[in-house]
């Protein structure tokens, strides 16, 4: 492995990792690409290959990395991901931007309706990129990769919160829908 890989590139080697049944180059909703890149560090080994720590924190809404965000704003200034908006299927993927960044914040993913969600996809540039970092892994780490996706991206985003929630308790001692994501009355 020549080049250090980020979170930046992670992000770019989630969103171009193929994966049966579903449209590679695209991860739809910034709370679920911020569940995966967590789950990718403690589930995976990807602490070979993946030089940089997302900096996960409890917060309001369990796992929270400020790098998260600031990686999908530089991919997107770089031409490497297209950051798109439409409107959430339910409100749980706008939870943390509407109450951590806001719906205000100067990104480019500014939105009249906070009920919207970001969905990243890979640009021409972009499979570029991911084309040269996939030489960065070996095939192993790539096919750890692939499994991974397969399990955890296509999930309803309620059951990946549920799941995160369920393993991670420690990163939801500050979250404002603990109880509702557990179901735990409180």
């Amino acid at each position: 492995m020549g080049n250090p890989i980020e979170i930046d590139d992670a992000i770019v080697l989630l969103l171009g990792t193929a994966t049966h049944g579903a449209t590679s180059g695209e991860i739809r909703g910034i709370t679920r690409l911020e569940k995966l890149i967590f789950l990718l560090e403690r589930e995976t080994s990807s602490k070979d290959w993946l030089q940089q720590d997302a900096g996960f924190e409890a917060y309001n809404f369990g796992p929270f990395s400020q790098k998260i965000y600031q990686a999908v704003d530089t991919l997107a200034a770089a031409q490497l991901i297209e950051d798109s908006s439409s409107l959430a299927p339910d409100t749980m993927d706008s939870w943390e931007e509407r109450e951590v960044i806001g719906p205000n914040s100067g990104s480019p993913g500014d939105r009249i309706n906070p009920y919207t969600t970001r969905d990243f996809h890979l640009t021409e540039r972009g499979w570029r990129y991911f084309n040269a970092l996939k030489q960065e892994l070996t095939p192993e780490a790539m096919v750890e990769l692939q499994n991974f996706k397969r399990q955890f991206a296509f999930l309803p985003l309620r059951q990946l919160i549920r799941y995160v929630y369920s393993r991670y308790e420690e990163f939801t001692t500050k979250s404002l829908i603990r109880d509702e994501v557990l179901g735990t009355g409180g």
